[in-house]
């Protein structure tokens, strides 16, 4: 599986909309909340607003190096992208896009794991790359010059799904986990190294049926907060927190003015309208929503194209919008903005079209203009992916 970043068409950058376009938040202390029908609706929003100048990453293209997860965690000098059924993370020289190694392996041995979930971190500092399993009571650490199984930490409850930071220099680890019914007492605790428990939260109003079509998020764009939040398919209000110490802190929710799915409704009385998939997104000087809502399929349902409404975090004034890539001069479908930056990933047919109209009207310094040249002498339909990976402001 990879991330999916599609685009439709050219629009002007002339469309482009500052976020003061209305003021719809509520700032209750240190939580703003939006109604999502008190906000104006905008055309476009410039990505270059949110991030700096992009880098543009060719992967390295030999059989070995091509990944099959789709989470990605980033440092100053390498990428890691994470495991899937099909093969294990993977191992990259940022600078380059050459593949280094792989990071453990797939099976059911000492070190190994199945799957992962969430971002890879690599801490350059202790040589260590960790990887959190789908459904573990396990976090596992790998050499950063080898890929080898280094050590690992337990962890006091079991995580279907999760999301982590961890402090080597202090000795501790916070873990957020999906709140199963009676399956994961938990939302988020600290502990230390050996599984001892420093402080936990009950997880309490956020506790959900046990069903892996819902999600954990936590973006990581802020270094030192813990963003999280939990993506449902039921339709429930919910928040975007932040984990401090032995409490959430609610930061921002958007009401949707809808009814929510609960046990024993039917669920063919509802209409895609009142059920909006949503997450939400912490980014340095601003909170994004992302919104769709489900679509029928052979397999029964996926989401639609989302739209986003952009909030202030000063002062709660909102858009709803999309995103346009003026570096590339693209529209977009989705966003991914993660570990401080913004990641657009191209497959080489993607890239290849997209770069004829970037070189010729995207927003780009010339040294990325010569860069993009240069990754097109070389490209193929048979290539690796290119990634587009810009800082956030």
């Amino acid at each position: 599986m990879k991330i999916d970043f599609l685009f439709s068409g050219i629009i002007a950058a002339t469309m482009a909309v500052t976020l003061s376009s209305c003021s719809s938040g509520k700032n209750d202390g240190d939580l703003i909340s939006i109604n999502i029908d008190k906000v104006t609706k905008a055309p476009v929003t410039l990505l270059s607003k949110f991030t700096g100048e992009p880098e543009f990453i060719a992967m390295d293209s030999r059989i070995e190096a091509f990944a099959t997860g789709y989470n990605y965690g980033f440092s100053d000098h390498y990428i890691c992208i994470g495991a899937s059924i099909k093969g294990p993370a993977k191992l990259y020289d940022r600078a380059t896009g050459r593949f280094l190694c792989d990071v453990g392996s797939i099976g059911r041995g000492p070190g190994e794991y199945l799957n992962t979930y969430g971002s890879p971190a690599i801490d350059e500092e202790d040589g260590t790359i960790w990887l959190l399993p789908w459904q573990t009571q396990t976090l596992l650490g790998y050499d950063i010059a080898t890929g080898k199984f280094k050590k690992e930490i337990p962890l006091k409850y079991f995580v279907p799904k999760g999301q982590f930071r961890i402090d080597p220099k202090a000795g501790t680890v916070t873990v957020a986990a999906l709140p199963f019914r009676d399956i994961v007492p938990m939302i988020a605790w600290k502990q230390d190294m050996q599984g001892n428990i420093l402080w936990e939260i009950p997880a309490g109003h956020l506790t959900i049926v046990p069903d892996f079509s819902n999600e954990i998020e936590s973006s990581n764009n802020i270094q030192g907060t813990f963003d999280l939040s939990l993506v449902t398919w039921g339709g429930r209000s919910d928040s975007l927190y932040v984990i401090e110490e032995s409490r959430l802190e609610p930061v921002y929710t958007v009401d949707f003015n809808t009814r929510e799915i609960n046990a024993g409704d039917d669920y063919n009385s509802f209409t895609a309208e009142d059920i909006p998939i949503h997450s939400y997104i912490m980014l340095p000087r601003h909170f994004v929503t992302s919104i769709s809502y489900p679509v029928a399929n052979q397999y029964g349902f996926t989401t639609g194209k989302p739209e986003y409404i952009i909030t202030d975090r000063n002062d709660g004034e909102s858009v709803r919008t999309t995103f346009y890539n003026d570096f590339m001069q693209e529209d977009m479908n989705y966003v991914s903005f993660l570990d401080g930056y913004f990641v657009r990933v191209y497959d080489p047919e993607e890239f290849m079209e997209a770069a004829g109209t970037a070189l010729k009207d995207g927003n780009l310094s010339e040294s990325n203009k010569a860069r993009i040249s240069s990754i097109l002498e070389t490209l193929t339909p048979e290539s690796n992916d290119i990634l587009m990976v810009a800082p956030l402001k």
